[in-house]
């Protein structure tokens, strides 16, 4: 019986009833997109999966653990903002019956069957919207993964449960919680104060207004009763106060932080690869190289010691055969590298935490990495650094600096152990952690002096050499290149401009960010029906307000104005909030090195949010005035 009158009653009102539908379907649609995506990339911070990549190296340092930082947080928000619509919307719905209940109650309608009657409407109206909007979010994902994966990376398609679930049961609780608050209020409450919506019983007009600024009353009479009607519905004010403050505060948070994000890692990884770079070395060197810089953004591309052997005989040369590529103009700077894969372990050690007490950091782990021995004098590349690099000035010192994707994978406290060579079983402190693209953030740079010694090579040998050269002079130094190299390292050497392999390393966190567009445009629409029903949900109580107004000379832009000022006024003080909030997550709980904007920008964004939530205040004012202005006062009745 309940259900059946209840289903009756859905499909009767369905066109009041579709919007909150809908409403429901796009937040809850934002959040299983999010999710699905942040699995897919190993970029969700309460799931963590293997990868199924060739390359097992692929995005797993400092800037992962940023992009999983940033998701976890936006995980949260958009969690609270699917709790608190379906909250808002299933509330909203009770609010709208409240009429209709008062009636049967007069009729002599049991409180237990009305509870149960609009109790289900209610939940049938959250089921629908949750089901639409599983499927909205990963029909979005397939199409979205699809266009990735023919422009950028193949990105795989696995259904998720275990979030689903929890976003289901925090929504049903949400969908009964407050809303049968609400329907027991309603039950309890005399029936001739029931017939007020919003509006309280005993509110007074003549009332002083309270928290409210005198002076915003003496901006014209339209502002003065669009305050007054926000003062007598405080509850719905409060209702809608939430949702705008939750909406507001993730567009700001998308905003500010994909901004931060996406500046603070393009310079950390510009810093570690450098501009108008090229190699010289043999063929098979200078490719593999290549190939160890493209397993930044190419989790197909993998190269280990089965690979190549990078200290072949054929592979070495002494920069003295080649020196006469220092007087070539547009040479700025020089460096000499011998890069090898050797087997290294990340040694245990104790750590005293009290008197008498110590923890074991590190577990002996094992691995083969690259390891380039340079010149910390000659380094062409300025990373950015955490601690500080190796110094091959100093004899006495034995430090390496490694990349970070070692120090936070391999290492459990890089700075508090060492590293051993197996081969050699020397011992290093690590005295630096570099954000770097080359091979994924897994190479070790040491002192080549000391990396020689290791090899047991005696006569300077190397395998590779860097140049840096001016800004668009690569055509005027290649000729001469091609040939001291021909002439004097012979035919199966070669040079190579990494710049390209540079531009996708860059274009790789252009693509990366490109998911937060995505989400700012279904929040917005998610902002346009919440305008929407914030202006349209209690239309049929406004709307003998505005009949009245209107046979008695006022004018259509009197009550567009009046209805753009209420929403101005829950608009403008929940995007401030929303901006102190946002400030506050981004400084907090982001990575400490990122790169923060200059002061002004964030309140140009919240400023951007206001002007678009005042637009889409704006649009949905238009299909609503045109209902007031084929209204009259005989259709009073349906209401």
């Amino acid at each position: 019986m309940s259900f059946d009158f209840a289903l009756k009653d859905f499909y009767r009102k369905r066109k009041q009833n579709f919007p909150y539908v809908i409403t429901i379907s796009l937040t809850v649609a934002v959040t299983i997109f999010l999710i699905y995506f942040t699995n897919a990339l190993n970029l969700n911070y309460f799931i963590t999966q293997e990868s199924n990549y060739a390359n097992p190296y692929f995005f797993s340092g400092s800037i992962n653990i940023v992009f999983t930082q940033f998701n976890a947080i936006l995980i949260v928000l958009i969690f609270v903002l699917s709790v608190v619509m379906v909250t808002i919307i299933c509330s909203s719905f009770i609010v709208s019956k409240k009429r209709d209940i008062t009636i049967m109650r007069a009729l002599g309608t049991l409180p237990e069957k009305l509870y149960s009657f609009y109790l289900l409407e209610a939940f049938i109206i959250f089921l629908l919207g949750f089901f639409l909007g599983w499927l909205i979010g990963i029909i979005g994902y397939g199409i979205f993964s699809i266009i990735y994966s023919m422009i950028f990376i193949q990105i795989p398609f696995q259904f998720e449960v275990i979030f689903s679930l929890v976003l289901f049961i925090l929504c049903t609780f949400a969908s009964l919680g407050l809303p049968g608050l609400q329907l027991r209020k309603y039950g309890r409450t005399n029936v001739i104060k029931s017939f007020s919506k919003e509006v309280p019983s005993d509110f007074n007009a003549s009332d002083q207004l309270k928290l409210v600024p005198k002076w915003l009353s003496t901006l014209g009479l339209n502002v003065k009763y669009a305050i007054m009607n926000l003062v007598r519905k405080k509850n719905k004010f409060k209702r809608f106060f939430a949702v705008f403050f939750t909406i507001s505060l993730i567009l700001f948070t998308i905003g500010l932080g994909a901004l931060v994000l996406h500046t603070s890692s393009t310079t950390w990884i510009e810093k570690s690869q450098g501009n108008e770079i090229i190699i010289i070395g043999h063929e098979d060197v200078v490719g593999n190289y290549s190939s160890m810089y493209k397993m930044f953004a190419d989790p197909s591309v993998f190269v280990n010691e089965q690979s190549i052997n990078f200290t072949r005989p054929e592979y070495l040369f002494n920069f003295t055969q080649i020196s006469l590529i220092s007087s070539i103009g547009g040479i700025q700077s020089i460096d000499q590298r011998l890069i090898h894969f050797s087997k290294v372990k990340e040694l245990i050690t104790y750590k005293p935490i009290d008197i008498g007490q110590y923890v074991q950091i590190g577990d002996d782990t094992v691995g083969t990495f690259p390891i380039i021995g340079l010149n910390s004098s000659d380094l062409i590349q300025n990373f950015e650094i955490e601690g500080k690099l190796f110094n091959s000035n100093d004899p006495v010192e034995k430090n390496v600096t490694i990349g970070d994707g070692l120090a936070y994978n391999f290492f459990e406290l890089a700075f508090d152990q060492e590293l051993q060579f197996i081969d050699s079983g020397e011992r290093f402190s690590v005295s630096g952690i570099v954000i770097d693209s080359f091979y994924s953030g897994y190479a070790v740079y040491v002192d080549i002096k000391r990396y020689r010694s290791i090899l047991n090579f005696a006569n300077d040998e190397i395998n590779l050499i860097q140049l840096q050269i001016a800004p668009n002079s690569y055509d005027q130094v290649k000729n001469q290149l091609e040939s001291n190299i021909s002439t004097y390292l012979g035919p199966d050497f070669t040079h190579l401009l990494l710049e390209a392999d540079f531009e996708k390393n860059l274009s790789f966190l252009d693509y990366l960010s490109s998911y937060l567009v995505f989400l700012i445009i279904l929040t917005s629409i998610v902002s346009l029906f919440s305008i929407y029903h914030f202006q349209k949900g209690d239309l049929s109580e406004k709307l003998k307000d505005f009949l009245i107004m209107r046979s008695i000379g006022s004018k259509l832009t009197n009550i567009g104005k009046i209805l753009f000022f209420e929403g101005l006024f829950i608009l403008v003080p929940s995007v401030l909030a929303s901006l102190a909030g946002g400030m506050i997550i981004n400084t907090v709980f982001l990575f400490e090195r990122v790169a923060l904007p200059p002061i002004t920008i964030p309140f140009l964004l919240a400023g951007i949010i206001i002007g678009g939530l005042l637009v889409l205040n704006v649009v949905v004012l238009i299909p609503i005035l045109k209902r007031i202005n084929g209204s009259s006062l005989r259709e009073l009745k349906i209401f």
